[in-house]
Parts: structure tokens; C-alpha cells; sequence
């Protein structure tokens, strides 16, 4: 069990699910999009990495206002500024250590169990293009360089009409974790072996060899 999708029992992190809300409970996302004072967001508490996102952010703060919270910024604990995220920034920089097959993490999905109207960045090993909605999220795989992205971020952030399109289609979607049904598929599996049943003689190879990668876009 594992969440890169060629494991026996495919387990993921968590999943989106298409849970549009009536007319009549959305809000005004112009407004909302009007009312941000901040540009980007990034919380943090692993300051040296494998995906090398610490020197990324470095690079794409040359170009755009990057707030840097938790560990290794401004803590969160004894300051306020950690409060009411999606009521200040535009984007929440959704950077995982590693650069992994199929690896998603909380990072980018809590941002729609919490619906915290903001659009998420994110840089990883996973086909983010492959299994996320379009206009849910910014893929900095879509470009060569953390100038590029930072631009595209400064651009997007000023056309309040297109950045308020992108919070209307993350609100047709909701986090849903199935961590429950994982196990129980796995207990079904070991019981019934009603997938074919592959053999694995090296697990940590498996795991690691050839599916982390060093960053390219730095």
C-alpha cells in the first residue's frame, strides 16, 4: 500500500471531490479577491530539502512579496500574523521536501477542506496536470524558472477577475480523505487476492531508486 499509483493498493494522501455548493451559499468571489492585501504565503518548518524549495522561494522573492511563517520565518506561535490566511494572501506556496512520483501531501489539500479562498502553488514530483481539476491550483512545473512563475503570480494577482475565476472553481471542490477505506482495501486485498499479486525483492528500491529527482528549475 503505498500512494504512487502503480503500488497494489493505491492510497493517497487524500483526494478532491466534485461537491458544488447552491448558488445561493457561494459567495461574492470578486470581493473576496478585491479585499487581499498580501501576495503569497508560504509556512514552513523544514529549512534545508531535497527539492531545494528554500533556494526556489529565495529566487522567486526577487520578483514578488513571499511571507515566510513557521520555523524557519516568523513564527507562528507568538505572532498574529499566522491568523485568517485566506482573508490576507492571494497565493499559499504548496512546495513538498521531496520531488517524488505520485507524492502529494497535506499541504495542498488542506486548502480546500478548509476553504480558505486561496490558490495554491505547488511544486512536487506528482503529475499535478494528470489528477487535479484545472483552474484549482498554479503548477510551477508550467514553468522554466522561479522568475517565470513569480511574473505569472504578479500578473494573475493584479487581473482580479481571472484570480476570482480560479477561487470559483476551487469552491466545486472538497478534500476527501479516505485513509479508513485504504485499509480496508488493503484488508480485502490480503484476504481475497483479487488483483494480481506482484512480488516485490527490494522494497527500499522500490520506493527510492529512480522516482526522487534532483530539482530541475533552479
Amino acid at each position: 500500500m503505498s500512494y504512487r499509483v502503480d503500488a497494489d493498493v493505491f492510497a493517497p494522501y487524500s483526494h478532491l471531490m466534485f461537491s458544488p455548493k447552491p448558488l445561493s451559499e457561494r459567495p461574492n468571489y470578486y470581493e473576496i479577491a478585491k479585499n487581499k492585501t498580501r501576495s503569497a504565503v508560504w509556512i514552513v518548518s523544514h529549512c534545508s530539502t531535497q527539492s531545494k524549495r528554500e533556494q526556489y522561494v529565495k529566487q522567486m522573492q526577487k520578483y514578488i512579496d513571499v511571507d515566510i511563517l513557521g520555523a524557519c520565518g516568523t513564527p507562528c506561535k507568538t505572532s498574529s500574523v499566522c491568523d485568517n490566511l485566506g482573508a490576507k494572501y492571494k497565493f499559499y506556496l504548496s512546495f513538498e521536501n521531496s520531488l517524488c512520483t505520485d507524492y502529494v501531501t497535506e499541504k495542498f489539500f488542506k486548502l480546500f477542506d478548509q476553504k480558505t479562498h486561496v490558490i495554491p502553488v505547488v511544486r512536487g514530483g506528482a503529475d499535478y496536470d494528470k489528477h487535479f481539476p484545472n483552474f484549482t491550483y498554479i503548477n510551477s512545473a508550467n514553468f522554466r524558472r522561479p522568475k517565470d512563475l513569480a511574473l505569472h503570480l504578479k500578473d494573475l494577482a493584479s487581473d482580479l477577475q481571472t484570480y476570482s475565476k480560479y477561487l470559483e472553481y476551487m469552491d466545486l471542490f472538497i478534500e476527501k480523505s479516505e485513509i479508513v477505506n485504504h485499509l480496508c482495501r488493503l484488508c480485502s486485498f490480503a484476504h481475497t487476492h483479487t488483483l494480481p499479486v506482484t512480488k516485490t525483492h527490494n522494497l527500499k528500491r522500490w520506493v527510492n531508486d529512480g522516482h526522487c529527482h534532483n530539482p530541475q528549475d533552479l
